[in-house]
């Protein structure tokens, strides 16, 4: 009786016009006051950054990271950008600023910062959190300013953007002796044109090709690999589990609603496969390079 009770909203008509009309109004609801993944991060991250880290001991060992020493580590990876900088009496641009805690680091640091983001939830975070930084809501292809920067500010948004119009838009937008900063992990597959990440060997092409230098180059991914094994971690000893005790309890207490989700459960499978996948640390070392550099027009 349970399980017929629990499956009427499914098999009644007037159900399913009501879903519906649930469906209609959400297409309407506007998610930049409440966006479910801005506001997970707000609660996981109190710093609001969105980068992998950046962690001096290599060999630290997941089980030993706490939230604590997450967030430091994402403060150690802000600082060596900071490092970079050269130029501090012109505006700094945080291209793919996420949700502005950067750009509120960059301020702090008596910096004056302008956020760009082509996302409409992260532009309403940042102003509503950080109101005295200069926002611009674009992507950066489509980026129009008649300031020149004294830096720009890549940091796991390159990817995102094509290699020919990445470099033609910062030589336009940087002011002569300015500094480019990208930290960013790169494929060291060659796979198609315009590949997301970008080849490694294609990108040190393109910066010869646009008449760039590259006058610091390093390689961190040693540095950002415990935040993957960190994530592997949880999902591991946690995630997984939790998913196979859901399944399991499932099972017990309603057979049939198992039974009839098993399609949705395959879903749920692949998509925690794919999740896995990700987050493998022996995998992202054996064909991607995470590295920062430095670049300066010739």
């Amino acid at each position: 009786m349970n399980f017929l009770k629990n499956l009427q909203p499914f098999i009644n008509p007037f159900q399913w016009i009501k879903a519906r009309n649930f469906a209609l109004d959400s297409l309407k609801f506007d998610k930049s006051y409440y966006d479910l993944e801005l506001f997970l991060y707000s609660k996981i991250l109190t710093n609001n950054m969105l980068h992998y880290g950046y962690f001096e001991d290599i060999h630290i060992q997941p089980e030993t990271i706490s939230f604590e020493r997450f967030e430091e580590a994402q403060i150690a990876y802000a600082e060596n950008i900071i490092e970079q900088i050269q130029d501090k009496e012109h505006p700094i641009l945080d291209v793919g600023c996420g949700m502005g805690g950067f750009s509120e680091l960059l301020s702090k640091s008596q910096c004056e910062v302008e956020a760009l983001t082509p996302n409409k939830n992260q532009i309403e975070f940042i102003r509503r959190h950080y109101a005295h930084i200069v926002t611009h809501h674009c992507n950066y292809e489509q980026f129009d300013s008649i300031r020149r920067f004294g830096a720009i500010i890549n940091s796991e948004s390159l990817q995102y953007i094509s290699l020919n119009e990445a470099f033609e838009k910062s030589s336009k937008i940087l002011m002569p002796g300015g500094r480019w900063i990208i930290i960013d992990y790169f494929s060291l597959e060659k796979k198609a044109e315009n590949q997301k990440p970008h080849h490694l060997d294609t990108f040190y092409l393109k910066a010869k090709e646009f008449g760039w230098r590259i006058t610091y180059n390093r390689d961190i991914t040693l540095n950002i690999l415990p935040t993957l094994a960190y994530v592997a971690m949880y999902v591991n000893r946690f995630l997984l589990p939790l998913k196979q005790f859901a399944y399991e309890k499932l099972r017990y207490k309603q057979p049939k609603l198992y039974y009839l989700s098993q399609r949705l459960r395959a879903f749920i499978d692949r998509a925690m496969v794919k999740q896995v996948n990700v987050v493998d640390p022996i995998a992202f070392k054996s064909n991607r390079k995470y590295m920062l550099f430095v670049l300066e027009k010739e």
